[in-house]
């Protein structure tokens, strides 16, 4: 397998998060997702609540500083806000998640950390609103009258989330080398799209 590392950011109720699973299961290799909020709780002895909270909160850049990120980078967590520290925690499990060998990683700005790796396939997921609309219903169990806030409050806390740490729009093609529509493509399509990419080399970027 040519790309080792399959990291996906997703917008809401777009499949990203089942779709990673099946790409999982296909190259029989592990999945985190909810695994790197629960890791990062642990080391920050919290509860995965209360770093969903500060996710959803965060608005302005957390390593403001060069220097800060010097500091960072030596070990040094001082000066650090609360939603800062959780962004270097993070960064931390998903860095030790890819030195264990390959595997896929859902969301939390995973591309980016691992930007500097060459064996690193970073995929964005989207779709209509009115399959992201069902599917929230359906597969979430979302109240149909609230599905639409529901849809527009977990996008705009990644989008945010992702803007603070890495300075780049969340939604920008130019951050990933595969964008597909899983409303247009379908779930499984998806999944076997990446799997196939993932065994070969190409510097194209592919927008489907």
């Amino acid at each position: 397998m040519r790309y080792h590392i399959i990291t996906i950011e997703r917008e809401y109720a777009s499949g990203g998060s089942e779709i990673g699973a099946r790409v999982g299961t296909q190259l029989d290799i592990p999945c985190y997702g909810q695994e790197v909020l629960e890791r990062a709780a642990e080391r920050m002895h919290t509860v995965p609540e209360r770093l969903l909270h500060l996710e959803e909160t965060t608005s302005n850049s957390l390593l403001f500083s060069l220097g800060m990120a010097n500091r960072v980078a030596l070990g040094e967590r001082d000066g650090l806000t609360e939603e800062g520290a959780l962004y270097v925690t993070e960064e931390s499990v998903i860095r030790d998640m890819a030195l264990q060998g390959p595997c896929v990683i859902v969301g939390r700005c995973a591309g980016w950390i691992l930007r500097d790796r060459k064996d690193v396939l970073r995929i964005f997921i989207h779709a209509d609103r009115e399959f992201r609309k069902k599917r929230a219903i359906e597969a979430y169990e979302i109240d149909p009258h609230n599905v639409d806030s529901v849809l527009k409050r977990f996008d705009r806390r990644r989008s945010n989330f992702y803007s603070a740490n890495t300075c780049m729009r969340w939604n920008d093609n130019k951050g990933y080398d595969l964008v597909m529509d899983s409303s247009t493509l379908g779930i499984k399509a998806c999944a076997d799209i990446i799997c196939g990419a993932a065994h070969q080399y190409t510097n194209t970027k592919i927008f489907c």
